[in-house]
């Protein structure tokens, strides 16, 4: 199934990443909580930052994952992704720049991605978070999404404590 090229919601537009959002890239690995409680790596310089758009594109094309910029009046404000791992649900993640949050970005691009995915045939959606982004556990929330599961993960090589969230797109009995 290929993904789209983009999504909108009443204020909002997910667009495919594109080599000009290095500079995006870039400025999410310098928002001192993204590396924090993200994959990001933390101060991508240019090279780096053009090489995630890259990586990004190639993995889109290979239908592994997607990743779009979330886009409000315009601007880029963060991204938002799904990607699969083991076979599983597809999961969504996110993360946004300073100026972009207390919006309602965040949560209203996990469900437009998460209605996207239930209209292509996906009975349930996940969601990760580190324990103790509690910004972050809001979101689940307010996406529908409910806390399932905690495991042992390890980030920037730390063990961190991993909360997983799901979504159904039925109601459990």
């Amino acid at each position: 199934m290929p993904f789209p090229k983009e999504l909108r919601a009443e204020n909002l537009l997910l667009r495919s990443l594109m080599e000009e959002d290095w500079q995006l890239e870039y400025d999410l690995s310098r928002v001192p909580d993204v590396p924090q409680w993200t994959y990001y790596p933390p101060d991508l310089d240019e090279p780096g930052a053009r090489r995630r758009i890259s990586r990004t594109k190639e993995r889109q094309e290979a239908r592994l994952a997607a990743r779009y910029a979330i886009v409000i009046d315009g601007r880029a404000i963060g991204t938002v992704g799904i990607g699969w791992r083991d076979g599983g649900a597809p999961e969504i993640f996110y993360a946004l720049i300073s100026a972009g949050r207390g919006r309602g970005a965040a949560t209203e691009s996990v469900r437009l991605l998460t209605t996207w995915l239930f209209d292509h045939g996906f009975t349930a959606v996940a969601l990760e978070t580190v324990a103790g982004n509690t910004a972050s556990e809001k979101v689940a929330e307010r996406a529908g999404f409910r806390q399932t599961d905690s495991y042992l993960g390890y980030q920037g090589g730390e063990s961190v404590q991993v909360n997983r969230w799901l979504r159904h797109s039925a109601p459990l009995v």
